[in-house]
């Protein structure tokens, strides 16, 4: 309850930052506004040596976030955006004669800015490359095996980098869904039990948008 409350609250704020934002670069323009929610699934390929034996903090999960762009110009939009990104427990290994796995859960506030290969204006699906840069929160949790009230967590915080590729269907002129990949990569500082010093990792997701203050006609 309390991760979900954290959640809630790191969204409405990275929203309306991205609002104020957007409100920033679109002074006295005729460009629109975009909020969109966006889940899928995603995987991390953080490994580390752990006693001699190769281990995976996390496997496969889900991914889920929330989006507050401005529009620049035609093919150019900036804001903030905010994910969370529960990459599952990865394979289990023998460690110390305790069969055991990891998870890695991920909190990502980013400056995003979407590059459009083909505008909005221009098309009724357009292409674009998600670019971002920002802070990423992480915890770690240890499971052993056939004792599951048995769980501990080390916290992580570093720098984050997100790049990918994305298209968007539009409808009704202010409406619009899209399908987007994305590479997740962070480097951590300081210290943690597990001298991990990066992670990276894949998301896929469905976003649905909406745009305000938008001078688009893609079906008028």
């Amino acid at each position: 309850m309390k991760t979900a409350k954290l959640v809630s609250v790191f969204a409405l704020c990275f929203l309306c930052a991205g609002w104020a934002l957007g409100q920033g670069f679109n002074a006295g323009s005729v460009y629109p506004m975009e909020f969109s929610i966006y889940g899928g699934v995603a995987s991390s390929d953080a490994e580390k040596d752990i006693n001699g034996v190769k281990t995976d903090f996390g496997g496969g999960g889900f991914s889920a976030g929330f989006t507050g762009l401005g529009f620049i110009n035609d093919y150019l939009a900036a804001g903030l955006d905010f994910s969370y990104l529960n990459n599952g427990y990865g394979k289990s290994i023998d460690l110390d004669g305790v069969n055991t796995d990891f998870r890695m859960e991920r909190y990502r506030p980013l400056f995003l800015t979407k590059v459009y290969l083909l505008a909005p204006s221009k098309s009724k699906i357009s292409i674009y490359v998600p670019l971002g840069a920002g802070l990423e929160f992480a915890r770690i949790t240890k499971r052993i095996k056939h004792n599951n009230d048995d769980k501990q967590y080390d916290t992580l915080a570093g720098f984050a980098l997100s790049a990918g590729l994305g298209a968007e269907i539009n409808f009704y002129n202010s409406t619009f869904v899209a399908f987007e990949g994305r590479y997740n990569w962070a480097r951590f500082i300081g210290s943690n039990d597990y001298d991990l010093s990066h992670a990276g990792g894949f998301a896929a997701a469905v976003k649905f948008g909406i745009r305000f203050d938008s001078n688009y006609d893609f079906w008028d």
